[in-house]
């Protein structure tokens, strides 16, 4: 059996929350949530607008704690409530590490199974190309997402469900 196309493009992330699956989908789709776990360790988020339906967009300005700015947007492809969430990113071209070449666009997909009162999230990541991956695994993208899934798990962790 040979692996599947996107095999080099991509990376995952697995991780099982102590939350029932309507609480974790609602921590991933909740603007006011989002922004309290989203991003790298020790960053705010001034901007979290989303707009959680297939063809809506998405936007999450992540500020870091030296003050550098990176804007994240894009759009969702499914929305399939408390079972999966699929969007696109679209890469800033102002960002400094792209040096002027920013990658492709990529696939996010992150589905959530509900296992008695926690809930398992896979979280998939397809990018343009084996290049694009290796670039952005190598700036720390797949450790910046390790980060948001600790942030997130805090958040459980605290009983911070509800926004506000």
């Amino acid at each position: 059996m040979s692996a599947p196309a996107t095999a080099d493009r991509g990376f995952a992330i697995e991780r099982m929350f102590d939350a029932p699956v309507e609480r974790v989908f609602r921590l991933w789709t909740d603007p006011l949530l989002v922004a309290q776990w989203w991003g790298v360790r020790d960053c705010t988020i001034p901007l979290c607008q989303l707009d959680v339906r297939v063809g809506g967009r998405w936007r999450i300005d992540m500020l870091t704690a030296s003050g550098a700015l990176y804007r994240n947007q894009g759009s969702y492809l499914e929305v399939v409530e408390n079972v999966r969430l699929s969007y696109r990113d679209e890469p800033d071209p102002e960002i400094r590490e792209w040096a002027g070449k920013p990658p492709g666009q990529s696939r996010h997909t992150v589905s959530f199974t509900a296992s008695g009162a926690r809930t398992h999230v896979h979280f998939e990541v397809t990018l343009a190309s084996a290049a694009d991956r290796e670039r952005l695994l190598a700036l720390g993208m797949r450790g910046g997402w390790m980060q948001s899934f600790d942030r997130l798990e805090q958040l459980i962790n605290k009983g911070a469900y509800h926004a506000g």
